[in-house]
C-alpha cells in the first residue's frame, strides 16, 4: 500500500497491516499493525493511496505506537506509550484539552530515539489538573523534517476508575536495564497472577508474583544485581492468559 502526502510518498506492506482506523473526529487515519503498533496519518495530508506490487517512496510508514494509556494518580494523569520502532523520530509533542475547550493545548515535550528497531517506553505526567473532570490527551510525534502524526486519542474521567478490560504485560522499563527495571501489568478481572523471570536456558531467576490479584493495574520492580548480563525472559500469568517479554541486562 502506497500512501501520497502532501510531503511526498510512503508505503507499508499489507501483510503487515491488520486493519485502518479513523479517530473520533476523522481528522487522523491510522494504520493497526499486526506487530500491536500504530502509524498514524492527518488525513489533511494525505492526496492519495494506491495499492501495487511495488512500493512508491523511500519512507515507510512511521512510528509505530503501541500502548498508549492514561492513569490518574492524586491530582496528576500519568501518560504511557511504547514504539515497537521509529523512523526519523525527533520526538513527541504531549497535547491536551478538556470539556471547556474544544482547541488541543501543547503541555509537553519528549525527545524520540531518530531511527531505530528496538522497542522503547515512553512516560510523561501531566499534574495539578483535578479541577478538570473530562480530559483527552494525544501525541503529535514529529520527524526531523517537521512532518507530524497525531495518535489515537485517549479519555480520562477525572475521580472515576477506569478498570482495564484486558489483559496486558508492557515491556520493561528502561530496556536495557542495569540494575533495576520496572515491569507494568494490567487484569481485567481477578485471578491468581504469577510473574517470573527465567534465563536463556529457561531456568527460573525470580519470583516476584504470585498471589490473586484485583483487576486494576500494577508495578513490579526486578533487582538483578546478583546477575550477570545477558537476555532474560520475564512470563506473567493471568488466570488463563500468558504474555512474555524479554529484557536485556547490561552491566
Amino acid at each position: 500500500m502506497n500512501v501520497q502526502l502532501n510531503s511526498g510518498y510512503k508505503y507499508g506492506s499489507l501483510d503487515d497491516i491488520s486493519k485502518i482506523t479513523f479517530s473520533s473526529d476523522g481528522s487522523v487515519m491510522n494504520f493497526e499493525m499486526n506487530t500491536g503498533g500504530i502509524a498514524s496519518e492527518n488525513i489533511e495530508d494525505i492526496i492519495n493511496i494506491t495499492f501495487s506490487t511495488e512500493a512508491i517512496g523511500d519512507v515507510s510508514l512511521p512510528v509505530e505506537l503501541q500502548g498508549f494509556s492514561a492513569v490518574q494518580s492524586g491530582d496528576n494523569v500519568n501518560l504511557y506509550w511504547e514504539t515497537a520502532s521509529e523512523v526519523n523520530n525527533y520526538g513527541f509533542e504531549i497535547e491536551r484539552r478538556h470539556d471547556d475547550i474544544s482547541e488541543w493545548k501543547k503541555i509537553g515535550f519528549l525527545e524520540g530515539n531518530g531511527s531505530c528497531t528496538n522497542p522503547n517506553s515512553y512516560s510523561f505526567s501531566d499534574k495539578k489538573v483535578s479541577k478538570f473532570t473530562n480530559l483527552k490527551y494525544r501525541l503529535k510525534q514529529i520527524d526531523y523534517d517537521g512532518t507530524y502524526e497525531y495518535s489515537p486519542e485517549i479519555s480520562v474521567i477525572l475521580g472515576k476508575i477506569m478498570l482495564p478490560n484486558e489483559f496486558t504485560l508492557y515491556k520493561n522499563y528502561p530496556n536495557p536495564f542495569n540494575p533495576t527495571t520496572t515491569i507494568s501489568f494490567e487484569i481485567a478481572q481477578q485471578a491468581l497472577t504469577t510473574m517470573i523471570i527465567y534465563d536463556m536456558l529457561g531456568n527460573e531467576v525470580k519470583v516476584l508474583v504470585n498471589k490473586n490479584q484485583n483487576s486494576g493495574r500494577y508495578k513490579v520492580k526486578f533487582n538483578g544485581s546478583n546477575l550477570s548480563s545477558g537476555v532474560y525472559f520475564c512470563k506473567c500469568t493471568s488466570g488463563i492468559h500468558t504474555k512474555i517479554i524479554k529484557m536485556l541486562l547490561v552491566k
